[in-house]
């Protein structure tokens, strides 16, 4: 350095330099890139860990193994007109379901909402399925609701068993009418053998006593004769 002039200076000990270390503790460098959250430039996973693995998987859980994605039948949109179902308990011919089956309510066809049943992540082991209504006001539409549950409606509900890759419809121990922020509790969801021994199935006992309708192949009522007599000749 000249005469007179300060020493050297700066993190490159240069005449006149005024370069400092980054936050890398590079001289006069530009420190952790703005994508990146370290100074090798790794980035954050889904998890927020920088440097980390995790990814979102196909149910959108980060981390997670696409294994709590809903049934193909049992996905829905919310609304801003809820409710909750509260079931005690949720089987299938009497045996508890487990804890990746699933749950869904329906409005006709219209799958209103649905919950996986895993029982340990519910309040006191005493789990719910959501019910949504149709929604929307003059200010804000919800078009996507269109064939939710109306007040007075009564949901039916299906469960999804994981294990046979089969939808059952199950009967609730209590039909409820629906209406926005409803909690009722229930005791039972439950798949019941029809008459023809189908789980859920439709079939049901005719006039006559004969099982007819869903599987078994018989047409309801086809034994009555013109006289309106079961097994009649006439």
């Amino acid at each position: 350095c000249g005469c007179g002039e300060a020493g050297p200076s700066g993190c490159d000990e240069t005449c006149g330099s005024t370069l400092e270390n980054d936050a890398c503790g590079v001289c006069g460098g530009d420190g952790i890139a703005d994508d990146a959250c370290d100074c090798d430039g790794n980035v954050e996973d889904c998890a927020g860990v920088c440097g980390g693995d995790a990814v979102v998987d196909g149910c959108d859980i980060c981390g997670g193994d696409n294994s709590t994605c809903a049934p193909d039948l049992f996905n829905y949109s919310q609304s801003s007109q809820q409710a909750y179902y509260f079931f005690y308990s949720a089987t299938i011919d009497g045996i508890a379901v487990e804890s990746d089956d699933w749950v869904g309510a329906f409005n006709g066809e219209v799958c209103v909402g649905a919950r996986q049943w895993d029982t340990s992540l519910c309040g006191s082991g005493v789990c719910d399925v959501p019910v949504m209504g149709e929604g929307g006001t003059d200010d804000f539409e919800e078009p996507w609701t269109e064939g939710y549950m109306q007040p007075g409606d009564i949901p039916t509900f299906k469960i999804f068993d994981a294990s046979a890759n089969t939808y059952y419809n199950a009967v609730a121990s209590e039909d409820v009418p629906w209406f926005n922020l409803a909690q009722p509790d229930i005791d039972n969801l439950n798949v019941f053998q029809d008459c023809n021994s189908d789980l859920g199935g439709d079939a049901a006992e005719d006039s006559c006593g004969v099982c007819s309708g869903g599987n078994s192949g018989h047409e309801a009522d086809s034994d009555i004769d013109d006289c309106g007599v079961c097994f009649g000749g006439n």
